[in-house]
């Protein structure tokens, strides 16, 4: 029994290490929007919207690295209670697994959003967003190993990770700014609140209760459009959680080979705040934007993962549907 305890208390500290310090995160937010904020959903110049990103981190010094999938759909309705009010629907489905007993978090999320604009040239748009979801928690006992099991090939305990797999409930909303400032420029500004539910989930043969903390996102971004090639993004973004926190500032930049060309590079520097810095490049091209970011760690992690912090891939791209105008026919009078 003593054993039993000491077993439920250490992977009780693990997991919710891993649920305060390691709740999904990424370096470049532009290809999982829907994770930044609720609000994102249908803020795009189209009809409809799909990504994906995908997040390798730790994998230069242990044998199971975190490693986060993430892909998401929405779409923009002409519906509101004015002419320039819109809703935005959408989907956002991630999978993510962390060291040696695959620590899992898998899940899906529904969004709603519901885009003010505030004029008819949309010069100022106020939005409101909720996500509503479920995400599945599970361990895998193959990498599992004890005093026990080496001695006897079999330990009881396992049945703890065997039998772990709560499923919990998940509320999210976000609120978000965006104004144009000139022609050229715009910024968009929000705050989102994720796991309001603070849904609790417990070991087998345990009767201590886990909460899923409550996150706070806070984002800034500032469009300019200094030349009809040349575009400036910077970005700023803080998640707290519990008494761990993120912090990145980040400059992003997009050319445009030539006034008729519709391929665009990309590129950027970023530091999170006593972690790493962040380096990014991409592509539009034919509409498909593909991005790729790199952590350079610059904290004490970087004696065990030799400056290597993570790497991510995002792929994302905005579908226009253009509908031909209904014209009502004209019934000409004969007797004209």
């Amino acid at each position: 029994m003593k054993l039993r305890l000491i077993l439920l208390i250490s992977i009780g500290l693990f997991v919710s290490s891993s649920v305060y310090s390691q709740d999904i995160h990424f370096t470049n937010y532009s290809y999982s929007p829907l994770y930044l904020s609720p609000a994102k959903t249908g803020s795009f110049p189209g009809t409809y919207r799909i990504g994906v990103n995908f997040r390798d981190q730790f994998s230069s010094f242990i044998v199971n690295p975190y490693q986060t999938f993430m892909a998401y759909g929405d779409m923009s309705f002409a519906v509101g209670l004015k002419p320039h009010h819109w809703i935005g629907a959408g989907i956002n489905v991630f999978a993510d697994k962390a060291g040696d007993l695959n620590f899992q978090n898998n899940g899906v999320l529904l969004s709603l959003a519901y885009h003010f604009a505030f004029d008819p040239k949309y010069k100022t748009i106020l939005t409101l967003g909720f996500q509503y979801g479920i995400t599945r928690k599970s361990i895998n006992s193959d990498n599992y190993n004890s005093e026990e099991l080496f001695r006897t090939g079999s330990d009881p305990d396992m049945d703890l990770l065997d039998g772990f797999n709560p499923t919990v409930g998940d509320l999210n909303i976000g609120i978000a700014l965006k104004k144009w400032t000139s022609k050229n420029a715009y910024f968009d500004v929000g705050v989102s609140l994720y796991h309001l539910m603070q849904s609790e989930y417990a070991f087998t043969g345990s009767t201590t209760q886990n909460s899923v903390a409550t996150r706070l996102n806070v984002y800034g971004e500032y469009h300019v459009q200094t030349t009809k090639l040349l575009a400036l993004k910077p970005r700023v973004v803080y998640a707290r959680i519990n008494d761990f926190q993120n912090l990145f500032g980040q400059l992003n930049l997009e050319y445009r080979l030539n006034k008729k060309s519709s391929t665009i590079l990309k590129g950027g520097i970023g530091y999170r705040a006593d972690d790493a810095v962040q380096f990014l490049v991409g592509v539009i091209y034919n509409g498909w934007d593909v991005g790729l970011a790199y952590d350079l760690t610059v904290s004490s992690a970087a004696r065990f993962n030799n400056n290597f912090g993570g790497i991510e891939i995002g792929i994302k791209k905005i579908f226009v549907i253009k509908k031909a105008p209904k014209i009502k026919p004209v019934v000409l009078c004969p007797k004209l």
